[in-house]
């Protein structure tokens, strides 16, 4: 009898354990509703980052972390830092500039935060979504700045100076 009565409570310590668990798993919807400004690539910018394979690839893996697949980003720490290694060592001249290198080095920092947060077995539901949300604003930010880049490139300024 005092035997089966524990086993009782055994079981339903896990199914609140289990419940506690499932409140803590960060959902698609959870990400849905972070607020930040999403910049999207302009149509020049587009054209102009289409051969950047590693960028394609990671505007792939920012779609799969908005739906809250964290495969990529919970990945092997190898792997990662590779990809983030060659995706700033394979941008193409044209795109290259000092405020378009800054933002990718902010977004790789905030890159591996994010996995770093993965990694620990207590991290709280917030600070995954906190980090979830630095990483699509540092994405956005990225967007931007190649979008004011190509922007600035595409204006006719005329030098008044010069008299016809």
């Amino acid at each position: 009898m005092i035997f089966g009565c524990k086993s009782k409570e055994e079981q339903t310590v896990v199914e609140v354990d289990q419940q506690e668990k499932d409140s803590q798993q960060v959902t698609a919807k959870d990400i849905e509703n972070l607020k930040y400004t999403d910049y999207v690539l302009s149509p020049e910018s587009r054209e102009a980052v289409v051969n950047w394979q590693r960028f394609q690839e990671l505007l792939a893996q920012i779609e799969f972390l908005k739906k809250a697949d964290f495969s990529f980003f919970n990945g092997k720490n190898e792997l990662l830092v590779n990809f983030l290694t060659d995706l700033r060592k394979d941008i193409p001249q044209h795109v290259s500039g000092p405020a378009i290198n800054e933002r990718l080095i902010a977004l790789e920092t905030k890159i591996l935060k994010l996995h770093s947060t993965f990694k620990l077995p207590n991290a709280k539901k917030e600070e995954v979504l906190k980090n979830i949300k630095e990483v699509l604003v540092a994405n956005s930010n990225l967007h931007l700045q190649i979008n004011k880049k190509f922007e600035f490139e595409s204006q006719v300024i005329e030098d008044p100076s010069v008299e016809d």
